[in-house]
């Protein structure tokens, strides 16, 4: 029976089949072989990885960020926010290729979403951001998020108003 496990990203631990990830997206599989240890190692994220039977299978990662209030070209931009909006940026989310469609996924971004639930109760955020690849745009929709901006990848944002709703 295969057995899942998320942990946080251990820049000391060897992961099997690390540097071989794929999930159908060069950009991110470069991104995990070359430079997820170092932005973590700096500091500069944080990443959650997926393990199948201790095989890296997915991971996500969290970014402390801020974006405009000018940057929502929208009808739906959220009311009284500042000049400068505090965020967290969910900077990248992948499953292997070899068990996309399953709902993971969805199960990744419901993890990093209970942490930024907890992140907003210990330094305060309007939400989360993303910049979504086109073919992932819809998957985010699905989910409560808004486009703030034409783009690609897209813009895309969720208050944090409605992450303590799906997470309750």
């Amino acid at each position: 029976m295969t057995k899942y496990r998320l942990i946080k990203f251990d820049t000391a631990f060897s992961y099997k089949d690390y540097k071989t990830f794929d999930c159908n997206n060069e950009m991110i599989n470069t991104f995990v072989q070359r430079s997820l240890k170092k932005r973590v190692k700096k500091h500069l994220s944080q990443a959650y990885v997926l393990l199948e039977d201790d095989i890296f299978v997915g991971f996500y990662t969290l970014d402390t960020f801020a974006i405009t209030r000018d940057m929502f070209e929208t009808e739906q931009k959220p009311s009284a926010l500042p000049p400068v909006v505090p965020v967290i940026k969910l900077g990248m989310l992948a499953v292997d290729k070899k068990i996309q469609g399953q709902g993971i996924g969805k199960r990744l971004l419901r993890d990093a979403l209970l942490k930024v639930a907890e992140i907003s109760e210990l330094a305060g955020c309007a939400g989360i951001y993303l910049l979504a690849e086109k073919d992932a745009v819809v998957f985010y929709e699905s989910l409560g998020f808004i486009c703030i901006k034409p783009g690609t990848p897209s813009p895309m944002f969720l208050s944090i108003g409605q992450v303590l709703d799906i997470v309750d």
